[in-house]
């Protein structure tokens, strides 16, 4: 019968072993280096880079290559030992592969062949080195090479071996410092170039980039439930993790900004999924004196900035089919296109009336679960199944238009819609924007509804009010149109991924808290 209980002793003693005898093989170096080479003691200044050496030499290996020294550091990935007298190793460095070339023939005159074998066989995949040489061709492949003059100098010696592949998902992400060393991070430069191009876009538009709080003791600014926490400093006052940047911003265009944006984290205790983590980052920016349709136009030409600069295949394909509508979205609006699904006239509907509307799906057999209550949340589910599911299942984005006002409590319109739209592509949403509420009482009176929802029905997404947030609206807060982008789903689509954990750097929370 197998004994788990041993098998984990002896791996533990396997690790033990393993830790000293890398321990051992780092200070062997050491002590050759210091009697055969004495002045290789610690880390000198490198002189070039992995990327920057193969850039300046590989459209040269037909001619001759110039006997210049470089000292250049890298992590080991491979090493081949021919005989006794010559060592291939290929060193890694920022996404790169070198190939290293030690021969005892130009080591000669200060070491012997048996030393010269001694140290090669020192060195191990996943040590980090410092090699000095000369570029060069090997005999036999022709591949550039630095052609190594001296001993490799030992930075840090690897005590964990790196497995040659890693393909199993759950382990990808249970361990991500290992799946980067294995399988590169192709992704975190991606992610880089999308967050890049939607910096540039705003910048060469003059939005200034600013940070708002994180913590405060409001949560404000979407329908999501907080996280809380405590400052022991304050006597343990309450405070919450912002679900939002949005009510910051709009202060900083109540005082006088005209175009401001930020990107960074928002925290929202929800659940893990797909397409959610509780941890994400975000894009928001806010524009005085803009409309609805103005937003629109923005934000065709910010996706097709961005599509254009990450260039990756599905931009492509999205850049086509804007292309093929003209360069615009595709229009759908909310409560006619209800209508159609449904066959109820929600014109004659009282639409912040809960018992009213779930009247009206009973008389054509339409039944919600009990724990739909509110009056957001039936028409948010009435919008998911028959708008976002039936209309926005390719890749043309989709403007759903003019929401509900009793779902956007934060946007201008009138009593029955909201100046208002959401993209989505392929069924998920992208950007959400508005022409942004700014008479102080009717800010109120909408956010005093949101929170007799909260009671009423128990709805914990829906909003409390921010009674400085209203007293700074006083002050004149002029006529602004704000846009919020999830950068996360932004990078999953554009990089082809059906996971959210594989865009974000150390995966979802629950992979995070696996490492």
């Amino acid at each position: 019968m197998f004994n788990f209980r041993i098998c984990r002793t002896l791996v533990r003693g396997f690790r033990r072993h393993y830790a000293i005898t890398y321990a051992m093989r780092y200070k062997k170096i050491e002590e050759n280096l210091a009697a055969y080479y004495p002045s290789l003691s610690g880390l000198r200044k490198a002189t070039i880079t992995v990327p920057k050496f193969l850039n300046k030499y590989e459209s040269c290996l037909q001619a001759e290559l110039p006997d210049q020294r470089y000292v250049v550091n890298g992590q080991i990935r491979s090493v081949r030992i021919v005989g006794r007298s010559m060592c291939f190793i290929d060193l890694y460095q920022e996404g790169r592969s070198l190939q290293l070339i030690l021969s005892y023939g130009v080591m000669s005159k200060a070491i012997s062949r048996e030393q010269f074998y001694e140290l090669v066989n020192l060195v191990r995949p996943g040590d980090h080195v410092q090699a000095e040489g000369y570029p060069g061709l090997s005999k036999t492949e022709k591949t550039l090479s630095l052609k190594c003059t001296i001993p490799l100098v030992m930075l840090s010696a690897s005590q964990i071996a790196a497995p040659p592949k890693l393909e199993e998902p759950s382990q990808r992400r249970s361990n991500r410092v290992m799946d980067y060393i294995v399988n590169g991070y192709e992704v975190l430069h991606q992610r880089r170039a999308v967050i890049k191009a939607l910096r540039d876009f705003l910048d060469s538009n003059d939005f200034l980039e600013v940070e708002t709080p994180l913590l405060s003791a409001h949560a404000s600014g979407a329908n999501a439930r907080p996280f809380t926490t405590q400052l022991n400093a304050l006597s343990k006052q309450s405070l919450h993790l912002r679900i939002a940047p949005e009510l910051w911003l709009k202060r900083l265009s109540i005082a006088g900004l005209h175009k401001v944006y930020e990107i960074g984290k928002v925290f929202r205790n929800e659940g893990v999924d797909a397409t959610h983590n509780p941890e994400f980052t975000t894009l928001e920016f806010y524009q005085s004196y803009t409309s609805m349709e103005e937003l629109l136009e923005m934000s065709e030409e910010l996706l097709k900035y961005v599509c254009t600069a990450v260039h990756t295949p599905v931009a492509r394909e999205v850049l086509a089919a804007l292309k093929a509508n003209g360069g615009h979205f595709r229009r759908v609006e909310v409560l006619p296109t209800l209508k159609k699904e449904t066959g109820i006239d929600w014109d004659t509907i009282d639409l912040s009336s809960s018992d009213a509307m779930l009247a009206a799906l009973r008389s054509k057999n339409i039944h919600l679960t009990e724990t739909i209550k509110s009056p957001s949340q039936i028409l948010n589910k009435l919008c998911g199944d028959y708008v976002e599911n039936k209309y926005c299942g390719d890749l043309l984005p989709t403007a759903i238009c003019h929401h509900p006002t009793i779902t956007s409590p934060l946007a201008k319109g009138n009593d029955r819609t909201s100046n208002r739209f959401e993209v989505m592509i392929k069924g998920r949403e992208y950007i959400n924007a508005y022409e942004e509420e700014n008479c102080p009482q009717t800010q109120l009176s909408k956010l005093a509804d949101q929170s007799r929802y909260k009671e009423e029905y128990k709805d914990q997404e829906s909003m409390d009010v921010d009674f400085a947030y209203i007293e700074a609206m006083k002050l004149g807060m002029p006529p602004v149109g704000g846009l919020g982008l999830g950068i996360d789903r932004l990078c999953m689509l554009l990089l082809n991924k059906d996971r959210i954990e594989d865009v974000l750097p150390f995966g979802c929370l629950d992979d995070v808290n696996r490492q």
